[in-house]
């Protein structure tokens, strides 16, 4: 229950239950261990919300039954992570919680122009919003919530242990296919598919303080403002992309609110992350899946160095660096490399950026039209920027998450990038939590 001043939100579940595969998973399935890169990645659930604006009387039953057939497709992520080594995946066909509930007291449209973080936390399966460990649960945890006068939104929880953002993209978009009766492909399991190096040490976890007040907001960069952008750096960068031009000008603004805060200029890297499917030698599927993401990074040890035009030369410098390489090639330089991860953590300002291509999120369609927004949940994360495509596939829209402080500071300097028309509309411009 949430109480205001003015009106009480409550949530109320209908049903609880385990979706199983609707196939049994064969024997010689039963048991892999986890890729490196999946090995390498924190313990923590990714967060998405899809909103509808209709749904059927039996557009529960529709999810079910095809989320059922997904998951004999996508066998592992109905298994469980093995408590002995944490590294092995039982294929045991024990399921995933999906949950059907519907809320009282907040309208679809409330929800729209405040998606503040106690509502969104009602929105998924208790305990999986931004959940850690994925030890002793399903990799995967959905729930459908019916709105007041109309509408629903679906969420899903998916470990990262055994999917990057891509993968989610995929498996959502083959879920929305069963549902509408199309034959997709069976994807291909990474895990299984490409050499299995050993990693020959353990891991360290991470440590993410999560401890300070935090802010999101969503920004929305139209068409016009990414023309601007791109005019700001002619003749510096060729061809800059949308991404990159915005990616570039949210480190450039947090790093000067950063200064203005401390009343210093501190050193400062950027983390882009990168998928790298279709950057090995041959290209991996689309529907590969698993965690095949990879980085790059961006450090700037003087101001000088934080112009929005070097900032782009930079992020140019360093995707192309990354290069194209032969598979084993590029997983031995992994593995090689992937002693310098938690080094990036220490002594700096440090930006995590990581975009999902395309307008997938939007294309959702489970048999009642395409969602009107979809969008991951409030990062908990500080110095995180998430990218999405808006839904005409011109513009971008930006998750930022900062602390309190520091989120004021760059919001005055975000705000002389976006549109005098988003401006006088923040509501549509910016949704937060404090």
């Amino acid at each position: 229950m949430i109480s205001g001043s003015k009106i009480t939100i409550e949530m109320e579940i209908i049903s609880e239950e385990i979706i199983k595969p609707s196939s049994r998973t064969p024997d010689h399935l039963k048991t892999f261990k986890l890729s490196f890169l999946d090995q390498l990645t924190l313990h923590t659930y990714a967060p998405i919300i899809l909103l509808y604006e209709s749904k059927t009387v039996t557009c529960s039953d529709v999810l079910k039954k095809s989320l059922s057939e997904t998951l004999t497709k996508y066998y592992p992520f109905a298994g469980r992570l093995s408590e002995e080594d944490g590294i092995t995946v039982d294929c045991n066909d024990e399921g995933v919680l999906f949950v059907e509930a519907k809320i009282i007291g907040c309208r679809l449209l409330d929800f729209v122009h405040n998606p503040n973080y106690e509502t969104q936390s009602l929105l998924f399966p208790e305990g999986y919003l931004w959940k850690g460990s994925c030890l002793g649960y399903s990799f995967l945890a959905a729930q459908a919530t019916y709105f007041e006068c109309g509408g629903m939104a679906l969420t899903i929880s998916m470990s990262h242990k055994v999917a990057d953002a891509p993968t989610l993209g995929i498996f959502l978009s083959d879920w929305a296919a069963i549902a509408r009766r199309e034959v997709r492909p069976p994807p291909m399991i990474l895990a299984t598919s490409i050499p299995y190096f050993n990693l020959e040490y353990i891991m360290p976890e991470i440590e993410l303080d999560m401890s300070k007040p935090l802010v999101t907001k969503r920004y929305v960069f139209d068409a016009q403002d990414i023309a601007r952008l791109k005019q700001s750096v002619t003749g510096l960068v060729e061809n800059p992309t949308k991404i990159a031009l915005v990616t570039a000008l949210l480190y450039k603004c947090a790093i000067n609110a950063s200064t203005t805060k401390t009343g210093s200029f501190k050193s400062t890297t950027l983390i882009q992350l990168v998928n790298m499917r279709p950057r090995v030698e041959p290209p991996l599927p689309d529907n590969s899946i698993g965690n095949f993401t990879w980085y790059f990074t961006t450090s700037n040890r003087d101001q000088s160095e934080t112009s929005l035009g070097n900032l782009m030369i930079q992020l140019k410098k360093g995707i192309k660096e990354l290069g194209v390489s032969g598979l084993d090639d590029w997983l031995l330089s992994v593995r090689e490399s992937a002693n310098n991860v938690k080094g990036l953590f220490d002594n700096l300002d440090v930006y995590r950026c990581s975009h999902v291509r395309g307008r997938s999120f939007y294309q959702m369609n489970f048999g009642w039209g395409n969602p009107i927004w979809g969008t991951i949940a409030d990062v908990l994360v500080k110095n995180t920027f998430i990218l999405y495509d808006t839904p005409d596939g011109y513009g971008v829209e930006a998750v930022v998450s900062l602390e309190e402080d520091h989120m004021r500071l760059f919001n005055e300097e975000v705000m002389d990038y976006v549109s005098s028309k988003q401006k006088s509309q923040s509501a549509s411009l910016t949704r937060s939590r404090i």
